[in-house]
């Protein structure tokens, strides 16, 4: 039971760092990478579209939720094909997969992102956005290692045969003091050992579709309107929070773009 829930625990986590990555990967590239000059030297068609590239955060995402519940044919992943055909380079509908072939991509974008002329994206943010995206990798890897690695058959055998001995034994350490009554508890105490066991099995793999599963549809459509209030802010800097100098005002007062409002 411990095992089982420090799996599912695991996978939640690991999901979490998911969507932190996927937020910051969006942000910076939203908000830290320049906007194309008005008369680029560049192709223009060389230069990745911000929009494309965050959408292809939340198709891995959706791939990775596809990938750990097992389902490889394009029937069963119906909201991800739409996802794959905005992609700023031809995908691969062949790829194994899906989830590491989108890094792929993003490391792509960033890399079209650097060869930009002149090298205005500076170096610190290329730096935080290939660590997001070996932080992808990373978890892409620590989702499937929970996937693959079962908890070993032999563990639950020896577990359950030494359930089936305590409650064997359980009525003749109850009948001098219960009685009966010791037939009662025993069962109530199998009752209870047993379903524990039940939900161990239940909650090890936390990847599936039922109930006591971690709901990653939930998650991917949470992380979508993340992604989409982080592209509806604008890519200026008109936008910034002005707060007047204390010494200027006698009440709270803050602004947003050109106007200012109180507080009272």
């Amino acid at each position: 039971m411990q095992s089982s829930y420090s799996r599912w625990w695991e996978g939640r986590i690991q999901w979490d760092k998911l969507s932190a990555d996927s937020r910051n990967f969006a942000r910076t590239i939203w908000l830290h990478v320049p906007l194309p000059a008005a008369n680029p030297t560049d192709n223009v068609k060389d230069i990745p579209d911000k929009v494309e590239v965050i959408e292809c955060v939340h198709a891995l995402a959706v791939a990775l939720k596809h990938h750990l519940r097992g389902e490889r044919e394009w029937s069963e992943c119906s909201d991800l094909e739409p996802l794959l055909a905005h992609l700023p380079n031809v995908y691969n509908y062949t790829a194994t997969n899906h989830p590491v072939t989108l890094t792929l991509h993003l490391s792509s974008a960033v890399e079209r992102y650097r060869r930009i002329s002149p090298n205005i994206l500076d170096t610190q943010v290329l730096t935080h956005l290939l660590t997001h995206v070996d932080g992808f990798t990373s978890i892409i890897s620590a989702c499937e290692r929970l996937l693959r690695t079962p908890v070993p058959l032999g563990y639950n055998i020896a577990i359950s045969r030494i359930v089936w001995i305590f409650v064997f034994a359980l009525p003749s350490q109850l009948w001098g003091e219960f009685g009966w009554w010791s037939v009662a508890v025993t069962i109530v105490t199998a009752y209870a050992l047993f379903a524990l066991a039940e939900v161990g099995l239940e909650i090890e793999n936390p990847w599936g579709e039922g109930p006591n599963d971690l709901d990653l549809d939930r998650y991917c459509n949470l992380l979508r309107l993340d992604l989409d209030d982080i592209m509806s802010h604008p890519q200026d800097g008109n936008s910034a929070i002005k707060v007047s100098p204390p010494e200027s005002r006698s009440s709270p007062v803050i602004g947003v773009g050109d106007g200012y409002r109180t507080f009272d």
